[in-house]
């Protein structure tokens, strides 16, 4: 059979890389041609300690969970992705049967199978094969670089939603790395007035500004009293 090449975690700090099989897809997936994979933090965290929580990496592992790619095979069950199209990959794979799954909620799922969470191997690798109702096709002026990082905004918008963030607030984002810019572009997106941005980090802060940041604060020169009537 075909070969891939697949960058795996060897051990705390160390990486390298195999030759595995192409994965057939199934009847009810599709294969993906991954162009580009995100480098979360949870990817760093596992890769420098090997471990977060109760979940521990067990070489050899692969990190990434942040795909996009195009589809280069599609199983006989599938009838809404064809060959060529361009798609996001939805990392968690959900049971699709219990009371969280059935009421849109499936990220809550207890049966969760996550790319890059020990004991399943993430998509640093070439190709993978997934389930083709977990991949989302991407419009003609979106590519797969803007497909791989809907993933973290997707938290972006999940920590604005949580936030309750509505149209003519203020709001601080504490940290300018991707997931507090991403959550900037969801802020700003929701109509907010003012959005300050805080992190220790000037070229990070930068880019915050560069994105639409109203204001941005070193926290390493500044020692913030209040925010007034907030």
């Amino acid at each position: 059979m075909a070969k891939m090449k697949v960058a795996v975690m060897d051990g705390i700090g160390k990486t390298s890389f195999v030759e595995r099989e192409i994965p057939k897809p199934k009847k009810d997936e599709v294969l993906v041609k991954l162009e580009y994979v995100g480098v979360c933090g949870s990817d760093l965290h596992y890769y420098e300690t090997g471990a977060i929580g109760n979940y521990v990496v067990e070489p050899p592992f692969v990190l990434g969970h942040e795909p996009g790619g195009v589809v280069v095979e599609v199983g006989v069950d599938v009838t809404h992705l064809a060959v060529g199209d361009k798609v996001a990959l939805e990392p968690g794979k959900t049971c699709g049967k219990c009371d969280f799954c059935r009421t849109g909620r499936y990220n809550l799922c207890p049966d969760v199978v996550f790319f890059a969470t020990p004991p399943i191997d993430g998509v640093f690798q070439e190709y993978v094969a997934h389930e083709a109702n977990l991949c989302f096709k991407l419009p003609e002026n979106v590519d797969t670089m803007s497909g791989a990082l809907i993933e973290p905004l997707a938290v972006g918008f999940h920590a604005a939603f949580q936030g309750e963030a509505k149209i003519g607030q203020r709001a601080v984002v504490t940290g300018s790395g991707a997931i507090g810019l991403v959550t900037l572009l969801a802020l700003k997106s929701l109509g907010l007035n003012e959005i300050y941005v805080v992190d220790i980090m000037d070229n990070r802060l930068a880019k915050a500004k560069e994105l639409g940041a109203t204001a941005v604060i070193n926290g390493k020169h500044v020692i913030v009293i209040g925010f007034g009537n907030w």
